[in-house]
């Protein structure tokens, strides 16, 4: 190789390290920023109107279920249905559809799912604290950029892939210092729209060797 050749090259090698190092995430919004571009780059979530189809799978022999839960963001609204119970929550209204509910469950399961499944988009939602520093963890032996959020009830730490950002894990505390939470594990994705969300969810506890279950996405229609 000649001399300029060798000059151009290392060039280029210093353009593109330039160019990684101001891409990268400098502090933790950015890098839910990046995590959203990811899983959904053209911000259809804030006015999906769309059911989704899950099973869960249970352990020490339970019954999976089949139940599924609609929502109309643009109108904050969520219908719940699983078997001999069916509901609908509309702002904060809800409406018994069939079996029986209490008012407070039905508001919290709609914060549940609409929380879980909105994520990582719902960390943008007013008032929700990002730390500025973004950490770095080992899972099964992958590393991971890791923020961490804090609520006023308990504290979420959110794991993405340090090349295309996606979000393969997060864990909750409630009680942080003695580690009591819980951690879940991000499989597959199903696509809808441009959107890519998250399909298998499995549960464990972390201030014990403790499997929960699965909540399987089956489709978004």
């Amino acid at each position: 190789m000649k001399p300029s050749a060798r000059l151009l090259f290392s060039i280029l090698i210093l353009i593109g390290m330039i160019s990684c190092q101001e891409q990268a995430p400098k502090n933790g919004i950015a890098l839910v920023e990046k995590s959203i571009e990811y899983h959904d780059p053209k911000g259809e979530w804030a006015s999906l109107n769309a059911t989704f189809h899950i099973i869960d799978s249970l352990p020490n022999g339970r019954e999976s279920r089949n139940y599924s839960f609609y929502v109309d963001n643009l109108n904050s609204k969520m219908t719940y249905s699983i078997q001999n119970l069916e509901y609908e929550v509309r702002q904060d209204s809800v409406i018994v559809k069939k079996g029986d509910v209490e008012n407070e469950r039905a508001l919290r399961m709609r914060n549940y799912y609409t929380y879980l499944w909105g994520l990582p988009m719902k960390l943008k939602d007013p008032g929700t604290r990002i730390d500025e520093e973004i950490k770095t963890e080992t899972l099964d032996g992958k590393e991971y950029l890791v923020a961490r959020v804090a609520y006023p009830e308990d504290t979420w730490y959110f794991y993405f892939d340090p090349e295309n950002y996606r979000m393969h894990a997060y864990k909750f505390y409630k009680d942080e210092p003695n580690q009591v939470g819980e951690i879940i594990y991000l499989n597959d994705e199903v696509t809808f729209s441009s959107m890519k969300i998250p399909a298998n969810r499995s549960w464990y506890r972390t201030e014990k060797p403790e499997f929960l279950g699965t909540d399987k996405l089956q489709e978004i229609r």
